[in-house]
């Protein structure tokens, strides 16, 4: 199998990184600037095109339009498309390169590169064979659930701008933890230790209990945690940080509707 990416920012390096020790992928891409990387570079889409089996379009929204009228004059019998573009959805692609071109949409993040990515998974030909091997693909990445495209907008809000939600909220106690006058290295190593335990935590007990009773099991009446989490809930923070996944969800539908 030969994986083209048009465009290599941060996602395509992360599908590189995760998938590159697979024997059975080979992999070029084309970009506007040559970058200092070890994958093929072609400097223009048509002969990318011509190499690949799928093309991944990791390009940004706002350059989706120029990619496709570039791509329906070429010939693309036998090749599927991959688009994780927030957004867009599969119709708007079909629009420029037809209904019988199988195209994959994904919602994935970056954490592709450590093959532990959560990746939305939709398609046009669910019983195409070529469809099902980029699901399985995709599910050596992390994991992969197939989705309707009603429920992108969401999936992109919270798993594909979740890490940059959940980094920013770290960074909350990062800039409360100056108070102790060390290093920055050593909160960050600290905040690593905090996220890892936590997470650990959650991982071995979540088949038998809620979130709720995990917190509960570590907030002792009276005590330092029932404090936090009576301000917590007295000033509804939950409900605050539940509206900054509804302006992602909500800027999503919007670039859909562009």
């Amino acid at each position: 199998m030969k994986y083209g990416f048009i465009g290599f920012g941060n996602l395509a390096k992360a599908v590189y990184q995760g998938l590159k020790s697979m024997n059975n992928i080979q992999f070029a891409y084309f970009d506007l600037n040559k970058k200092d990387v070890e994958v093929t570079f072609f400097d223009s889409i048509e002969d990318l095109v011509t190499f690949a089996d799928v093309i991944w379009l990791t390009i940004k929204p706002q350059d989706i339009k120029g990619v496709l009228e570039q791509l329906q004059t070429l010939h693309l019998e036998d090749k599927l498309i991959v688009t994780p573009v927030a957004g867009k959805h599969i119709a708007f692609i079909e629009n420029y390169v037809g209904k019988e071109l199988p195209i994959v949409r994904i919602m994935p993040n970056l954490a592709m590169a450590y093959q532990k990515s959560v990746t939305a998974f939709a398609t046009n030909h669910p019983e195409n064979p070529r469809t099902e091997e980029v699901f399985n693909v995709l599910s050596k990445l992390g994991k992969a659930v197939k989705l309707s495209e009603d429920g992108f907008d969401l999936f992109t809000s919270v798993f594909g701008s979740g890490p940059a939600f959940i980094l920013a909220f770290i960074q909350i106690f990062k800039d409360k933890m100056h108070e102790f006058d060390l290093p920055g290295n050593v909160l960050d190593e600290l905040l690593l230790g905090l996220t890892e335990g936590t997470t650990l935590y959650f991982a071995e007990n979540q088949a038998n209990y809620s979130i709720e009773e995990l917190i509960r099991n570590v907030t002792s009446k009276g005590g330092t945690t029932q404090a936090g989490l009576d301000h917590f809930r007295k000033h509804n923070i939950a409900k605050h940080f539940e509206g900054v996944l509804d302006a992602a969800r909500d800027r999503s539908a919007q670039m859909s509707k562009n």
